[in-house]
């Protein structure tokens, strides 16, 4: 079994902005399929999972637009993923032209959650088949967004919708992505860089607030208090 996937892709208009800048929700819903593709097909996709009482969740992704595609450019997707961890799986993921040259590069980072306890479960007993990829699209370790605590303003109020759960019965990661955008001062986004802390459920209301430093731009939300996601942007 292959540990890289590759498939090729019209980027349609309905993928980009007014300015036909291909949307942080596009870029992560695009990666989200073809991880799911590849998970299938290594035979740790959604049903083998949930048949022991598991599913995926993203805790991490983040990527950087080297050229931007244009609308109805034929592209090459490609996603592997790197050895696993002792609680997460890190895979990367690539957009390309035709000719091979990388226009947006990503990494991300997979965790496996309990489906009764929704909680946090250890790598023991899934495997991948084949022979792991080494190449990596950054050299540096994937850490946390170090978030500032000053000059934060809230900007908005969300309130979860049915439309917005995917079938872990949860938010979206692709969903966040909208959220965030609605916040920025600067829309267009060349680093788009997300941690998610906590599921949102159906009828949350997620407060978020914003703040540009040194020309970056960070987001977090919050419901009840407690904060759910964290992102980071330039």
């Amino acid at each position: 079994m292959k540990t890289v996937y590759k498939t090729q892709l019209t980027l349609f208009s309905s993928y980009f902005d007014k300015n036909d800048n291909l949307t942080p929700k596009s870029i992560l819903s695009i990666f989200q399929d073809v991880a799911s593709i590849h998970a299938e097909q290594l035979n740790i996709g959604y049903k083998p999972m949930l048949d022991k009482n598991l599913f995926w969740v993203i805790s991490r992704i983040k990527y950087d637009v080297i050229k931007m595609p244009k609308p109805y450019q034929q592209v090459i997707i490609k996603t592997w993923p790197h050895q696993k961890g002792k609680i997460d799986f890190d895979r990367d993921l690539q957009i390309l032209d035709l000719n091979n040259n990388v226009l947006i590069k990503a990494t991300s980072k997979w965790c496996v959650i309990d489906v009764n306890t929704r909680r946090l479960m250890r790598t023991d007993g899934i495997e991948y088949d084949g022979e792991i990829l080494e190449e990596k699209n950054y050299q540096d370790k994937f850490s946390k967004i170090d978030l500032p605590l000053d000059d934060f303003k809230k900007c908005l109020d969300y309130k979860v919708m049915f439309s917005d759960l995917d079938h872990n019965k949860h938010m979206n990661n692709t969903n966040y992505a909208n959220l965030i955008l609605s916040a920025l001062d600067n829309k267009v986004v060349n680093h788009f860089e997300i941690n998610f802390v906590a599921e949102c459920k159906q009828d949350d209301i997620i407060s978020v607030y914003h703040s540009t430093q040194n020309q970056e731009e960070f987001t977090y939300g919050k419901v009840n208090d407690n904060i759910v996601y964290i992102s980071k942007t330039y």
